[in-house]
Formats: structure tokens, C-alpha cells, sequence
């Protein structure tokens, strides 16, 4: 049987959308982002398939600048030398600074950048919940806006949450769900791209580490994230204590290829 030119390999496919092939492969093969098909025992993937997918990508992607990274780490601090708690997700292992700082950071680069897509897609003002108090919401968003300088309670409770860019697993934690004060409507999907020493790399332009700067690379001036999907509580898996053959404290979760993406409903619902 001939090749099909259109048919391409994971190794392939990511080089024709020029993204790393490890996050591809999560994005078909865990997450069904993307239809798949067996040639013998390669897994093929349709050029016309990748480019639905990749237009969907494109449009949801965000770029964020540097002073929305510094915003970021403003509220990842206050909140950290607010006395909120910092056990790990689901768990009671107490988070060090650098671990602390670096997830926050990431959790609200991913909420600045929802806000930004609706603001650009949709022309809907979000406010966000900037308190630091420590204290668990059943939602990130406080307020909308449709005219400008009028504000309304939102409709219904969103939950914002973030992950790595190459990741496809939407989970939330199994109390966020079954508590009634805790639950949220619907939740969103964000994935940030963020280099693992991005706050490292916040102490190169200090004077007394001038001596390093070659060895430190500089600050990123954008931040790529990309907002994914979302689902309706009642929409969720689980709960579960893993995911493919990763263990995970109790929790609901969704494949990124499972969530909804008619992002109208939330831009006209909200």
C-alpha cells in the first residue's frame, strides 16, 4: 500500500506545526485533541486534522507581557506573606518559597490570561478575585462588565485553572466539587508555557549576581499560554486516585479533548 502524503507520524506532525513533540504526542494520544489513526503500530494523524486543531490553538492562544508576569509574582507574594496556607494541592506537604511562588505565579498568569481572551475575543471585562486572604472561592471571576464603568455580579461561578503547556488533564480536587461553598459552575482550562527557571531568572538583572549574567538567561518578555477548554461540573470524570499511570489525590478530572470550546456561551452567559 502506498504512503499518504497526509498521513504524518507524532515526529512529523510536529514538525509541520512546529511544536515539541512531546506535548503533541500528550495532545493526541492522552488528551484525543486530536483523531488519530493506526498505520501498523504508528500512530498517523491527518494533515487536515492538524490543521483544525492548530486553528483552534492559534486562536486561543494568549500572549502575555512581562508586566503581566510581574503582576503575577506581586500577588504570589502577598498571598505567600499573607499566612495563607501552603500545603501542595490536595495534599498536607507544605510548599517551600520557590515551589510556592512558582505555582501561584502560573495560577494567575493563567487567570490573567482568560481574562485577556475574553476582553480581546469577546469585548467582556473581567475583574478578577485579587484577595490574598487565604481563604478557598468557588470562583475567580468577581465581576463582568459589557459597557463600559457598569459592573454585574457574574451569573454563574468560574474556576480558572492552570497548567504546564504540554499537559491535558483538567483535575480538580474532589472537596472543590462535592462542597457545596467551594464549587464552581463551570471550569476553565488554561495550559502556561513558563521556563522552569523563570524566577531564577528575576535575580539577573541584580547588581550583586552581575558577575552570572551568562550564565543566567535574561527575563522572558511574553508569556505563551493558551486557554483550552472548559466543562461543566456535572461534566467531570471521577472522582479518581489516577490518570493514566500517574497517581493523583482524589479528584474529578477531563481530557482536554473533552471540554467544550463554543467560548460564546461563556462570553453571553456570564
Amino acid at each position: 500500500m502506498p504512503n499518504n502524503p497526509n498521513l504524518l507520524s507524532i515526529r512529523k506532525a510536529s514538525e509541520y506545526l512546529d511544536i515539541d513533540k512531546k506535548a503533541l504526542g500528550n495532545y493526541v494520544k492522552e488528551g484525543q485533541e486530536i483523531p488519530r489513526q493506526l498505520v501498523g503500530r504508528i500512530t498517523k494523524i491527518d494533515k487536515a486534522d492538524l490543521d483544525t486543531w492548530k486553528s483552534y490553538f492559534d486562536g486561543t492562544t494568549v500572549i502575555l507581557d512581562q508586566d503581566s508576569y510581574y503582576k503575577a509574582l506581586r500577588f504570589s507574594l502577598k498571598k505567600f506573606y499573607s499566612g495563607a496556607p501552603r500545603a501542595n494541592f490536595a495534599t498536607s506537604t507544605q510548599r517551600e518559597a520557590g515551589k510556592y511562588l512558582s505555582d501561584h505565579i502560573m495560577g494567575y498568569l493563567g487567570e490573567l490570561a482568560f481574562q485577556k481572551f475574553m476582553a480581546d475575543k469577546f469585548d467582556v471585562q473581567l475583574r478578577l478575585d485579587d484577595n490574598v486572604d487565604g481563604l478557598v472561592r468557588s470562583q475567580d471571576i468577581v465581576a463582568v462588565s459589557r459597557r463600559r464603568g457598569v459592573e454585574n455580579q457574574p451569573a454563574f461561578k468560574i474556576s480558572v485553572k492552570t497548567s504546564k503547556m504540554k499537559n491535558v488533564w483538567l483535575i480538580v480536587g474532589k472537596n472543590e466539587v462535592d462542597l457545596q461553598d467551594r464549587r464552581s459552575d463551570y471550569y476553565t482550562f488554561v495550559r502556561v508555557d513558563l521556563p522552569p527557571d523563570h524566577i531564577v531568572r528575576l535575580i539577573r538583572s541584580h547588581p550583586s549576581v552581575e558577575e552570572i549574567h551568562q550564565i543566567i538567561p535574561p527575563e522572558e518578555t511574553a508569556t505563551k499560554t493558551q486557554i483550552c477548554g472548559f466543562v461543566e461540573v456535572g461534566s467531570f470524570s471521577g472522582p479518581t486516585t489516577s490518570i493514566g499511570s500517574q497517581s493523583i489525590s482524589p479528584s474529578y478530572v477531563k481530557k482536554s479533548g473533552e471540554l467544550r470550546r463554543d467560548w460564546s456561551f461563556i462570553a453571553e452567559n456570564l
